[in-house]
């Protein structure tokens, strides 16, 4: 089990991006794998100093049938006095049932701050 980390999916981080969780490994979605595919972040990054961040999880969890969901947002920043710059904002959801594609799409968006082609803004304010 010492070796696990071994198995982690490369990714190209973008300079100035943390990523704050990372439990997605190189393996692809199967009834055998599934055990890889639980918990409700696999990958999570941010860029601090403007708030953009993703959240990456497959839903359903544990399905072999489900997906890759990602969430993109903007959240508000915070000077060192902490009092909130701005909103938080949701940009919306992705989704794959490629790893190769999750990837691509990540290294992107840390690399271009813009969401892929394809999300699904959210809902309209009520």
């Amino acid at each position: 089990m010492a070796d696990t980390w071994r198995q982690l999916q490369p990714l190209r981080v973008a300079p100035a991006w943390a990523i704050d969780m990372n439990s997605l490994y190189a393996v692809d979605p199967s009834p055998d794998t599934m055990e890889w595919f639980y918990g409700s972040v696999l990958i999570s990054g941010h860029l601090a100093h403007n708030g953009l961040c993703f959240d990456a999880r497959w839903e359903p969890e544990g399905d072999p049938d489900g997906c890759y969901q990602v969430d993109f947002l903007q959240l508000a920043g915070f000077p060192r006095k902490g009092t909130a710059t701005g909103v938080h904002a949701w940009l919306g959801t992705w989704t794959t049932r490629s790893r190769t594609e999750l990837v691509a799409v990540l290294e992107e968006f840390m690399f271009t701050r813009n969401p892929p082609s394809g999300i699904v803004p959210p809902p309209p304010a009520q």
